[in-house]
This record gives C-alpha cells, structure tokens and sequence, in this order.
C-alpha cells in the first residue's frame, strides 16, 4: 500500500508538471497515446488510454476512456466506460453508462445506464453463438476461420439528441437530429429527425415538430453556431415557440430553404 501510495503520488506530480492548465485528481492514469487540452479535468481512479481531450472537457470519477475523441465541453460522468467513441461538444453521458463504437454530435443529453456497442447477433443463422461466426474468440476458442456476420457495427447519434435513463442502443442505428428516447426504450431501429420514440422495442410516439419547422431547423443546423452565436440566442432557445427562434435567426441573416 505504501509503494503504490508513493507511485501515485509521483503520478500524480508529473502530470500537474505536463498539464499545468488542467486538473488532474490524485489516482487518474492517462497513456502516453492521450493527449489533453486546456481545462480539463479528470476524477479520481479515472484512466484516459489512447484519447484525445478537447478544451473544457469533464471526466468524473471512475471512468475509462479508451481510443475516444471528447470534442470541447463534453462531460462523462462518474463509473461510465467509453470505447471508440466520439462525442460531441457540449454533449454528456450520465453516469454508469457502456458506450462503444459510437458517433455522438454536439448538444447530445444522455442520461444513467444508457447501453450502446456491446455487439450484435445474427437471428436468421442456425445458431447465435459467436463460436461458429466469430474469429473474435469470445469463449477463447471459435470453429470460425473468418467471420461471417459484422457482429461490431458503428452506431451514429445526431446533434441535440435526449436519451433517457437505462437506454439500449442496437448496434448499427443511426439516430437523427433532435430525437428524444424515452427511459428504459430498446432502440433496434433508426429514428428519424425530431422524432420522439419509446418502448420496447422503441416506436416513434409523435414528432416535436410539423415537417416544415423539422426542415427548416436540419437546413439552420444551429449546433454548427460558434460560442458568441449560442450566446446571443440563449434566450429563443429557453422558450417553446420554434416559430420565435426561426424569425430571429432570419432577422439576423440566416437564410434556410
């Protein structure tokens, strides 16, 4: 206990040396292959392998972030696993999450448990065993000298996307802009643009929005706005009229179709 209470300490002291303008808790690990921006900070027992860290970006306690790109403002909270994940700016995933293999745009809301990338299974073969399809050697042995079914697939989410708590993701959907999942749905099919889904297994329940309104928000695409654009539209966002948000943004020069 002793020995490793002194190597975390000196760990602990060498990355306040490498990264004088983050913070990094007593007990993180980052790898050599990470590298950190400006303002982050990393909780304790936290460990950051092969990733690249944006300015401002938050990772809670307990977290392990392997081979993911966390783009400026993203947030991980405590106990959640990210591998191969790409997350947005301004985007989080509530706390004791499994993410892999996932594209996440900016403004994305997950909440607690939410279940994506632990692979998939063929339905329509004799058996659903990774043994007889897989090279992968789930079960450390496989009768399969190649692979005969893509068990890993990326799944795409868009911008400004709510998920709720205790969500499962099926590998390879593609979940578009402004959609909203319902807590507790299974999502085995692609969600169209600002539709709101639930259930098990999820249905698309009604949309946010009429089809004019959909078209003219995906044509805006305001989650591409910088800093001081957001800003100066705070408030047309706080309020749930799209119609006022629309006539600001053409009064200020944005054309749409």
């Amino acid at each position: 206990m002793i020995v490793r209470y002194i190597l975390n300490r000196f760990i602990y002291l060498k990355y306040r040396i490498s990264y004088p303008n983050s913070k990094i808790a007593f007990g993180a690990r980052i790898s050599k292959g990470s590298k950190i921006g400006k303002n982050v900070n990393i909780g304790t027992n936290s460990t950051i392998i092969d990733s690249i860290l944006s300015d401002s970006v938050t990772i809670y306690p307990s977290c392990n972030i392997s081979k993911c790109l966390l783009e400026k403002n993203a947030v991980v909270y405590p106990g959640s696993s990210l591998y191969e994940v790409n997350l947005g700016r301004f985007s989080y995933v509530g706390r004791d999450s499994v993410v892999g293999r996932t594209r996440f745009g900016s403004f994305c809301s997950c909440g607690p448990s939410l279940l994506v990338g632990s692979g998939d299974h063929p339905h329509d073969y004799i058996s659903s065993s990774p043994v007889f399809y897989s090279t992968l050697k789930q079960l450390g042995i496989s009768f399969a000298k190649r692979d005969y079914f893509d068990e890993l697939k990326e799944t795409t989410i868009g911008n400004d996307v709510w998920i709720g708590a205790r969500v499962f993701i099926r590998d390879g959907v593609k979940i578009g802009n402004g959609a909203i999942v319902g807590a507790g749905a299974v999502v085995v099919d692609n969600v169209p643009d600002y539709a709101v889904i639930g259930g098990v297994p999820a249905r698309i329940i009604r949309f946010r929005f009429s089809d004019e309104i959909i078209s003219q928000l995906l044509d805006i695409k305001w989650w591409e706005w910088n800093d001081d654009m957001l800003q100066k539209a705070q408030i047309h966002f706080a309020q749930n009229d799209p119609n006022l948000f629309l006539k600001w943004v053409k009064d200020n020069g944005f054309t749409y179709k």
